[in-house]
């Protein structure tokens, strides 16, 4: 990779937080985590990450309420994000997809992550 990117993890899941890290540097990205959805808009305005990989599922601020306080701040509302989820319903999926973000059902291969962020950072 050419360039690197800035990609920053936000996920409850230790284990899906440090998989999501080791995938994507091995991919060439710099990858910072967040464990919840507030810490990850408060890291994703500090840091202005040129990608987001996001849970859909995680307590307090879920991740359609994360999603939408990042696209509510005008220096991230263009930022891609990438949701995760383990479970799928249309009503939630059709949420995501309307906020501007891109939809992954867990489990995924590390190859199926890298590239789906990588063709966000591209577009």
């Amino acid at each position: 990779m050419s360039t690197r990117h800035s990609v920053l993890v936000v996920d409850d899941d230790p284990f899906m937080r440090e998989l999501s890290r080791i995938h994507l540097e091995r991919a060439g990205h710099v990858v910072s985590l967040a464990e919840g959805g507030a810490e990850g808009v408060a890291k994703a305005r500090s840091l202005g990450p040129d990608a987001i990989v996001m849970d859909f599922s995680m307590p307090g601020l879920s991740g359609t309420d994360t999603l939408k306080q990042i696209r509510a701040d005008p220096d991230l509302a263009r930022t891609p994000v990438l949701m995760l989820t383990a479970w799928s319903s249309d009503a939630s999926r059709l949420e995501a997809e309307n906020l501007g973000a891109t939809w992954l059902e867990k489990p995924l291969s590390g190859e199926a992550l890298i590239d789906a962020v990588g063709r966000m950072i591209a577009a």
